[in-house]
């Protein structure tokens, strides 16, 4: 009796540490957890919002009418896009997405497409979004089910070798970026984060109570940091890079850390474990592969 007494007490007590423990984590839904749905659909992250997301992540691309769409890459992602006629797309780096008006663009089907790496994603007909609809539709939707309003996290795909080649100059980007964040109202529920330190400046600088995180693949903290002239609210590394001593210096400097997106459990359990709170991934914690 007495062995059953402290077999279910360790139980309870590994229990409530496990509850403790998701409930301090920030969970960010990369590309709308695209290994349930299609990447970056409003479906997709509307059902994200059912499975533990606290963070939407996503990222923008710029039409030719200067409209902020969803997309990863400034350009059609032949792994998962059909044209009108439901036929497989190719050579899509030699027409951007700047090249094309919203009505072109929105005639894809990115959805029907399975990806290679997700063979468990639900498939349907659906369009890339403009950034304005996904907020509406997210923002209605999370009042229509009574949920919490979610934050948003956009990334600027954006470098100086892709400058007046597929993306707009920052400033511009920036602007049409910002214009769509400011007018629907959700400037306190948005990070703004890029691997291009160019556009979280002009970010800072027009817009100093939006928050910034800058995403890293290499590089320590000092020297990232350095790239800089203000205080970033968030660090992004990939996950190789997150060790007890960047934990700890990030603490020091008030900036929170954020385990960039991996799918590989063992990955985020070793994080967690480390003291990070939020990490980025493409699917809810229990449907990890």
């Amino acid at each position: 009796m007495k062995i059953m007494k402290i077999i279910l007490l360790l139980i309870s007590s590994v229990s409530l540490h496990m509850h403790s423990y998701a409930q301090d984590t920030v969970i960010y839904a990369h590309r709308g957890f695209r290994g349930l749905m299609p990447e970056n659909s409003i479906p997709a992250m509307k059902n994200a919002l059912h499975h533990g997301a606290d963070i939407l992540e996503m990222d923008i691309a710029i039409t030719k009418d200067k409209q902020a769409v969803i997309s990863h890459d400034p350009w059609l992602d032949p792994l998962i896009t059909l044209d009108a006629q439901g036929s497989a797309i190719t050579n899509t780096k030699d027409k951007p997405i700047q090249d094309y008006t919203y009505a072109e663009i929105k005639s894809f089907d990115v959805g029907s497409k399975q990806h290679p790496d997700f063979p468990k994603q639900q498939n349907f007909p659906t369009y890339i979004p403009r950034l304005a609809d996904l907020i509406d539709s997210v923002e209605h939707y999370v009042q229509e089910k009574g949920l919490p309003k979610p934050w948003y996290s956009i990334e600027t795909k954006t470098s100086p070798k892709r400058d007046h080649k597929v993306t707009p100059a920052p400033e511009e980007f920036v602007r049409i970026l910002m214009d769509v964040v400011i007018s629907k109202g959700i400037g306190d529920r948005v990070i703004i984060q890029s691997f291009d330190e160019r556009t979280l400046e002009i970010v800072h600088s027009n817009f100093p109570k939006v928050k910034t995180m800058l995403n890293v693949s290499k590089g320590s903290l000092e020297e990232n940091l350095a790239r800089l002239t203000f205080k970033l609210d968030y660090y992004a590394p990939v996950p190789a890079l997150i060790d007890a001593a960047l934990v700890q210096q990030c603490a020091e400097k008030g900036i929170k850390l954020l385990c960039g997106n991996t799918n590989n459990k063992a990955e985020i359990d070793r994080v967690l474990k480390l003291g990070v709170k939020e990490y980025c991934t493409d699917y809810p914690y229990a449907d990890l592969p």
